[in-house]
């Protein structure tokens, strides 16, 4: 399954905000609250529909690798371009960072490498 079409839910979002902003649960439940409602189940929304605090946090979030941005020129009947802004979701890296240190360590440890050692030696009766 391609994971850019993945819909990112209100709890994996706030998850990776916490695990890699490092804010309360609190913080990052509103913070992910705030971008969902923008998106929707929309991939990504332009830029003019933010106010200027949100933007705020969307370039944050940027920095923190969790958004993307775009953006497209488009000639206006008069002639001028006319630059149009656009913010995505960072669905990889938003996945990733929602996963917890369990997962990340159940992931990592194969399962044969996770057997004991004595799994492997055969005894005669």
């Amino acid at each position: 399954m391609n994971q850019e079409n993945i819909a990112i839910s209100y709890k994996v979002l706030s998850r990776a905000i916490m695990n890699r902003i490092g804010v309360t649960r609190e913080i990052a439940e509103d913070i992910a609250l705030r971008v969902l409602n923008y998106f929707g189940y929309g991939e990504e929304i332009i830029d003019n529909v933010l106010d200027q605090d949100d933007r705020s946090i969307f370039y944050f979030l940027q920095d923190a690798k969790l958004l993307n941005t775009h953006w497209e020129e488009i000639v206006l009947p008069n002639g001028r371009m006319w630059r149009v802004f656009y913010w995505s979701l960072n669905v990889p890296r938003i996945l990733e960072y929602a996963r917890t240190q369990e997962e990340e360590s159940i992931v990592e440890v194969g399962l044969y490498d996770s057997l004991p050692e004595d799994v492997w030696t055969r005894q005669m009766a």
